[in-house]
């Protein structure tokens, strides 16, 4: 009897091998073609990026390919919530997780949790905590991390001499530079106001001070008396009779802002790894520049650079060819793709594919170990009454932006830190 029961077990346990190497070797070898239809925000220049992940996919399966789909920002964040809440239509959206991560909530939470899926991807040692964290909502991973967004402080060593000791990376050599530049004749610091008026601050108190929840925390509740005389100082750089920021910047984009620095009409200015080396080129237009971390408080130690977001792909519930998705985002971390990302798009989460002795002038400080980067809080993905607070937050700092002086300053943000606090009273 034992002989039988174990005759039996014996084969029952070939069969089920059968079953699953069978079933892995169908998967990899199967005749059924499947396109994979990507769509992702920037331009055609991103598209080597998505052909290299799918070059090292088709290697496992060649019946898989993909169909890639360029969108800009202002096209792609409405059609996706419209193609992930009811039309359908696409396996994966490729954005900044910010900007995915309100799709998650405005959907009802429509793209699924990639945690798994990164856990079974090779090389997922180079996902870091921080990327982690800008990329989820609480405990689900709902952006798979393709590359991250970092800048620093961009100065202009063409118009005045600066020596090494006026580097901008405290507040006061800050402030100091850009009164110098006024005296030449450009503005002292340039950042685009009209769009992100709340970017200034997470520059400077969060990546060169390392002040986290500024304006509001993760419980949520308001910070906005902890840290509003802060806030003020700096608001006051546009606002105050010795403001040193482009004064046409509450009317400006992200486009007109660029302008500005490759015209050479700013002292100082955003600088990111995604076009860093393009400014590093003789006919940019920016000029003579280098970059330094965002400026602290304190003359005693230098900021950090702002890691500003992680681009990533996230993938709705109702993906027409879900499974596939799945496989194709397990070859975005090889070292083909992520060498694609760095060269179409000035960042990659694996710095290893990164020859350094190739980097441009200003690239190499966003490649160095041994520069501090602090992320920029994200709570997109935490309470789906975040975007209520954003207006909120955005429509008071415009009005204080339009001060008259300290004073009317401090008020609109006594009065934000109420209606912040009326908010999240009314959605708890």
């Amino acid at each position: 009897m034992k002989r039988k029961v174990l005759i039996s077990l014996l084969i029952g346990l070939l069969a089920l091998g059968c079953i699953f190497a069978g079933g892995s070797a169908e998967t990899k070898s199967s005749s059924e073609k499947k396109v994979i239809t990507i769509w992702y925000e920037g331009n055609d220049q991103r598209l080597p990026f998505f052909k290299a992940a799918e070059a090292e996919m088709q290697k496992d399966y060649p019946n898989y390919s993909i169909n890639a789909i360029t969108f800009d920002n202002a096209t792609i964040v409405p059609k996706s919530l419209q193609a992930v809440t009811a039309t359908g239509g696409v396996d994966l959206i490729f954005n900044e997780a910010s900007r995915l991560m309100i799709t998650y909530q405005q959907s009802g939470g429509g793209f699924e949790d990639l945690t798994d899926i990164v856990a079974a991807t090779k090389n997922n040692g180079v996902i870091t905590a921080s990327d982690r964290s800008i990329c989820s909502a609480r405990d689900k991973l709902i952006v798979f991390p393709i590359n991250r967004s970092n800048s620093g402080l961009g100065y202009k060593t063409d118009i005045i001499e600066i020596s090494e000791d006026q580097i901008p990376n405290t507040w006061n050599k800050f402030v100091e530079l850009g009164r110098r530049y006024k005296e030449a004749g450009v503005n002292g610091w340039t950042l685009h106001l009209g769009t992100n008026p709340e970017q200034i601050f997470n520059l400077i108190l969060t990546a060169g001070n390392d002040i986290h929840g500024f304006w509001i925390d993760k419980t949520p509740k308001s910070n906005i008396p902890k840290y509003k005389e802060q806030m003020a100082d700096i608001i006051e750089l546009y606002t105050s009779k010795n403001a040193i920021w482009d004064r046409d910047a509450i009317n400006e984009d992200f486009a007109a802002m660029y302008t500005k620095i490759q015209s050479s009409q700013a002292g100082m200015f955003r600088v990111g790894n995604w076009n860093v080396a393009g400014w590093d080129k003789e006919n940019s237009g920016v000029g003579e520049f280098s970059v330094t971390t965002y400026p602290s408080f304190t003359d005693e130690a230098a900021g950090a650079l702002s890691a500003g977001g992680v681009r990533g792909l996230a993938l709705p519930k109702n993906a027409p060819e879900k499974e596939a998705a799945k496989v194709f985002l397990q070859y975005c971390l090889s070292e083909a793709a992520q060498k694609a990302s760095f060269q179409t798009m000035g960042s990659c989460v694996d710095y290893g594919v990164v020859d350094t002795d190739k980097l441009s002038k200003n690239q190499k400080i966003f490649f160095d170990p041994n520069v501090k980067v602090v992320a920029t809080d994200y709570y997109e993905g935490l309470f789906s009454y975040y975007p209520e607070l954003l207006e909120a937050f955005q429509k008071s700092l415009t009005k204080a932006f339009s001060a008259k002086d300290r004073a009317e300053i401090i008020s609109i943000l006594d009065k934000l830190d109420i209606e912040l606090n009326t908010i999240i009273a009314k959605n708890k």
